[in-house]
């Protein structure tokens, strides 16, 4: 029998991997200051939390 393995693509930009990223190592604390370019991480990994994506 073969086994199935489901995988997923995403197309995501620099920033928007690391914002990812921080999701998948369930992180505890993020300290950031909103300056371009990382304002997009901060963002991002935000818009995860307040879509109940990741556990604060």
């Amino acid at each position: 029998m073969k086994s199935v393995i489901e995988q997923k693509v995403l197309a995501l930009n620099g920033n928007e991997a690391v914002a990812y990223a921080v999701k998948q190592c369930d992180v505890d604390v993020v300290a950031a200051y909103p300056i371009t370019p990382q304002t997009i991480i901060v963002e991002r990994f935000s818009e995860y939390v307040a879509n109940g994506e990741v556990e604060t």
